[in-house]
């Protein structure tokens, strides 16, 4: 099992039934092809699951049988991978199995033939963790009219939902990935809660109503958007694109990027036409860099925090943001945290992450949801260290940062200060 999910190889038989023989023989032939495709998938077991992987990075929402048409080839080598029958209605599983299976050799089964191959796949009640680079793509496509020989152009821009109620079953604030095309912007809206951007990659600039100064941010740059002030996000590049953290809590605008039908969904993300009402009363961007961030040592010595946007700063309690760098050996011991989600996005580095009794390894680029809680420790493994946005939701735990930190001998020390 991996990552709380298995595949479930079923029995398998030819298609086309052998010649005339004793039923004796049948049952042999029957059952020589069953052990042959349980071996190839003993074998590629980690590719299926990886195909399992995939499909999960959309929705928690993927369980049932599909059955593969495999054409075998000389030496048992597979000539051609189809489906017979698709119970899950995955297009991203079925077409990531009948790629694995088209590389497959299944030795001991005769040339010519075609044998099924059933697959069961469970349901999951839950996951902790999405590689960025798995989830799909969503936004508007790139605009038509491609002249012969230029290059593809850019889609306006694209969104990948890594938490939210579809994919990790969140409840207390969503994160997704947002890029945006060379010169190009998402229009003038707000939303009713608050809301965070990291940018990634490139730069970008934050344009609110009438009165309200332009914020430009640059990469590693945060900014908290309050509730309901008016604003637009513009990519400054004009040939690269622009690569943002979007962070909602509470959750709901993240949903149109799901259905752009869907009803809360539009509430949430509400497009203003026309020139945009004033900024709330008294409510401001916040804008943080972490190199102007304060530096808190953890982990025995071994780790330090850098907040970037806490209550203290926005006075906002919706949301805490920040970086958690970890030393190769580093450990989080187990603890929970009631009330508030926790949201963390590896920016580099490796390590494991136990949330219950579920271990998960994870690499960069990969977002990791551990729901309010729930029991939960870290070690970072990596050769390198490791860098991490963290996000609470509403913020609250991160205090126990500027709580006093023992040293690796474990005596007591002073309060952590500021550097």
């Amino acid at each position: 099992m991996t990552r709380g999910f298995a595949v479930v190889a079923l029995v398998a038989i030819a298609v086309a039934p052998p010649r005339a023989r004793a039923n004796a023989r049948v049952e042999t032939e029957e059952a020589r092809v069953a052990d042959i495709l349980q071996s190839a998938l003993v074998k590629h077991g980690g590719e299926v699951n990886r195909c399992f992987e995939k499909a999960l990075a959309d929705t928690l929402d993927v369980a049932g049988k599909i059955e593969l048409a495999v054409d075998v080839g000389a030496g048992g080598r597979v000539v051609k991978a189809e489906p017979a029958s698709d119970g899950v209605k995955s297009p991203v599983l079925l077409a990531c199995l009948c790629e694995s299976a088209a590389t497959w050799t299944l030795a001991g089964i005769d040339p010519g033939s075609t044998v099924i191959v059933p697959l069961a796949f469970e349901g999951q009640a839950a996951q902790f963790s999405i590689k960025a680079k798995d989830a799909p793509d969503r936004g508007f496509p790139p605009p038509s009219g491609k002249k012969a020989g230029a290059a593809a152009p850019t889609p306006l821009f694209s969104v990948k939902l890594l938490v939210d109620e579809a994919t990790m079953r969140a409840q207390k604030a969503a994160l997704t990935q947002l890029t945006i095309g060379p010169a190009n912007r998402i229009a003038t809206h707000k939303h009713p809660g608050a809301e965070v951007l990291y940018v990634l990659k490139g730069h970008a600039r934050i344009l609110g109503p009438a009165g309200v100064a332009p914020e430009k941010l640059d990469e590693g740059m945060a900014i908290l958007i309050p509730a309901g002030m008016p604003h637009a996000i513009e990519n400054m590049g004009r040939t690269s694109s622009a690569v943002l953290l979007d962070v909602f809590a509470p959750m709901g605008p993240e949903r149109v990027y799901r259905d752009p039908k869907d009803e809360a969904g539009r509430a949430a993300f509400e497009v203003i036409r026309g020139a945009p009402p004033p900024a709330p009363a008294g409510a401001k961007f916040t804008v943080t860099a972490a190199s102007g961030a304060d530096t808190l040592p953890v982990f025995a010595g071994k780790g330090k925090i850098k907040p970037l946007l806490e209550p203290a700063k926005t006075g906002n309690n919706a949301l805490y943001v920040g970086l958690l760098e970890a030393q190769p050996g580093a450990e989080v011991p187990r603890n929970s945290h009631p009330g508030s989600a926790e949201i963390l996005y590896v920016l580099s580095g490796s390590g494991e992450v136990t949330i219950g009794s579920e271990k998960i390894a994870f690499g960069a680029e990969e977002a990791i949801h551990v729901p309010d809680g729930q029991p939960h420790a870290a070690r970072f493994t990596g050769p390198d260290k490791t860098v991490m946005l963290q996000v609470f939701a509403p913020a609250g735990p991160e205090e126990r940062y500027r709580a006093p930190q023992p040293p690796a001998g474990g005596a007591k020390t002073k309060p952590a200060k500021a550097k």
